[in-house]
């Protein structure tokens, strides 16, 4: 019979499967079997339905019912079953309400070499991931069970098929149903999941901030978790791929401490109010706490464990908790803390030259720059008892950065100092070859006759050997760690490959320790100068405003847009100064303005505009 349902074609062997149920003589004790399982609150459970022959198996059907207000079959499947491993060549599985069908044909196509389930005792034959429909208060056992006659159209019936023929219940296979048993899910929790990075005092890594929320869609949260400083910094709080910027946020106010951070978030802050919200879930991914490790971790000391830990009361001010916002209450989860680990590195090379280099940016930390923000990359080195005679540096850059052929400047460092022979610099910025930004700098302390025997002097601290303009692509998204890192083997504008190496007593040493940097965007205000109501326009009514905030307490956003003339105060000249360009062809108001927004690029007192304007949105 199998092989005429075969040759007969998939309708007419489906046929076969679904109602083929014929009485044999075989050994008996053949079984389906559902095993009893438990499902966590919302979390999905996997459902292994087992069988066992005692002669080879050709195919089988299986129609499985459950209460569908109490649980969902959310997936089915026979991979990784004894059917995968003979290679089933049919497999028609369907999801129904308030069950599942799977019928499954060994050998359907030809050439048929007689793909068989050998003889067993319970071979996994089908995998049903199942989960509750709601939270239950206490322990809730429901059935799982085989069903004949109810699902699908002609209905099926549990069958196997051995020999050509459809064994079934009637025939002497026992169907043992399960039982599947729902408990109360987790309380609302916060999670810090584990982190690390190299314990190189220059990579970063993350730990990510799981949400467990069963007892409703959160509206909002706040975060405060504390670090020791000693051996971690914490370098941003980021919510780039977490399920909090999928939702669409609104309202996101982070803070970085010297020894922790708190970030607070409502989702739907602004309206029309859309109802945003984190959903029901397990381990939902809301935020990540980036850090750095402090110092150095050296292979053979062991990795450096740091604890990460939720704190109440510590940070903010007035101090934060944490908490999730559910139906408009605050809610206090359970908190469970995590760790970040720097992992050691090894060891330096035994020269003990440092190759280094650092970006400075006028910001409070000289790391960071804003989108569009022009700077300098410096290269320094260190070294105790050598005498560098020249140096060939090589790295690449990501191209988020622009790097400024022909700036290399040597002006007011060693180089300068010392009278270097040959100084030489070139840049590739050119992205589209496919490879990332190149420099290439080369010195010779003494090229030129009369020769002597000029060196570096020996330092304990880093000295610079001379820096170069870069800049942040006005593209590049805030809180991006954009790394520059050293590099060998690379043609910058040329054919032949270079790599980094020392000159020492007239020989090339490339063995020895070079430390890359990394530039990481952060936002930054914009404002247009003469726009002191911040109504995006430069008029008369910017004067008044001016004169009112000196002389009537007018509220102003911002006061560099009050700071017409750029002198870094706000007094009666200002308004003087913008009615001169409006009325007396007078000098027209310096940028940013009066046409553009930008940031200042002059150094003041003023305190950072209070608009929401930054170079981010």
């Amino acid at each position: 019979m199998l092989y005429a349902c075969m040759r007969s074609g998939r309708r007419v062997c489906q046929g076969v499967l679904m109602i083929s149920v014929f009485s044999t003589v075989l050994l008996a004790q053949q079984s389906l079997t559902i095993p009893d399982a438990t499902v966590e609150g919302f979390s999905p459970t996997q459902l292994t339905v087992v069988m066992t022959n005692e002669a080879p198996v050709q195919g089988y059907v299986l129609a499985i019912g459950y209460d569908s207000g109490l649980v969902t079959a959310t997936d089915a499947t026979v991979d990784g079953t004894a059917a995968s491993v003979v290679g089933a060549e049919f497999v028609v599985i369907s999801l129904v309400d308030g069950g599942i069908t799977c019928a499954v044909v060994l050998d359907f196509d030809a050439p048929f070499d007689g793909h068989t389930i050998a003889a067993g005792s319970d071979q996994s034959i089908a995998i049903v991931t199942v989960s509750s429909n709601s939270a239950v208060a206490e322990n809730t056992t429901t059935q799982v069970q085989f069903v004949d006659e109810v699902f699908n159209d002609p209905p099926l019936s549990n069958v196997i098929v051995q020999a050509g023929l459809s064994i079934g219940s009637g025939a002497g296979l026992l169907l043992n149903d399960g039982t599947l048993t729902m408990t109360p899910p987790t309380a609302n929790e916060l999670i810090i999941d584990d982190g690390f990075a190299e314990g190189d005092s220059v990579h970063t890594g993350d730990a990510y901030i799981l949400l467990t929320n069963s007892t409703g869609d959160v509206q909002g949260f706040v975060l405060s978790i504390e670090h020791d400083p000693t051996d971690i910094a914490l370098e941003g709080i980021l919510l780039d791929g977490t399920v909090t910027e999928s939702v669409g946020a609104e309202f996101v106010i982070p803070r970085i401490y010297s020894s922790g951070g708190t970030i607070g978030v409502v989702l739907d802050f602004n309206a029309p109010f859309g109802n945003q919200v984190i959903p029901v879930g397990d381990r939902h991914h809301i935020a990540t706490f980036r850090y750095r490790c402090t110092g150095t971790v050296y292979e053979p000391e062991p990795d450096q464990e740091n604890a990460l830990t939720f704190v109440d009361g510590i940070f903010g001010s007035p101090p934060l908790d944490n908490v999730v916002v559910i139906d408009g209450f605050s809610v206090h989860p359970t908190l469970i803390n995590g760790t970040f680990t720097c992992l050691s590195i090894p060891p330096p090379p035994p020269e003990n030259t440092v190759l280094c280099m650092y970006p400075v940016f006028d910001n409070d930390n000289p790391n960071e720059a804003y989108p569009g923000q022009r700077g300098k990359l410096c290269f320094c080195y260190i070294d105790e008892d050598d005498n560098i005679q020249g140096m060939t540096i090589t790295v690449c850059y990501d191209c988020d950065l622009e790097v400024h052929a022909n700036t290399f400047d040597i002006s007011g460092t060693i180089l300068d100092e010392l009278g270097a022979d040959f100084v030489n610099h070139q840049v590739d910025d050119d992205c589209s070859d496919g490879e990332n930004g190149e420099i290439v700098i080369a010195f010779l302390l003494d090229a030129l006759p009369p020769f002597g025997d000029d060196y570096l002097p020996t330092t304990l601290v880093p000295l610079t050997l001379g820096c170069i303009d870069v800049t942040v692509e006005d593209t590049v998204p805030c809180d991006v760690t954009v790394p520059i890192v050293f590099c060998d083997n690379i043609d910058g504008n040329g054919t032949v490959n270079l790599y980094n190496n020392v000159i020492i007593d007239h020989q090339s040493i490339q063995d020895y320790e070079r430390i890359g940097t990394q530039i990481t965007t952060i936002p930054v205000k914009l404002f247009q100068r003469g726009d002191c109501n911040d109504d995006e326009m430069v008029d008369l009514a910017d004067a008044s405003a001016s004169l009112a905030w000196e002389f009537l307490g007018f509220q102003i956003n911002c006061h560099d847009a009050c700071d017409s003339n750029d002198d870094g105060l706000i007094n009666l000249a200002d308004s003087v100064y913008t009615m001169n360009w409006l009325f007396n062809f007078g000098p027209i108001i310096p940028y940013p303005g009066p046409f553009d927004f930008g940031v200042d690029p002059t150094e003041d007192e003023l305190p950072i505009c209070n608009n929401l304007l930054t170079v981010c949105n």
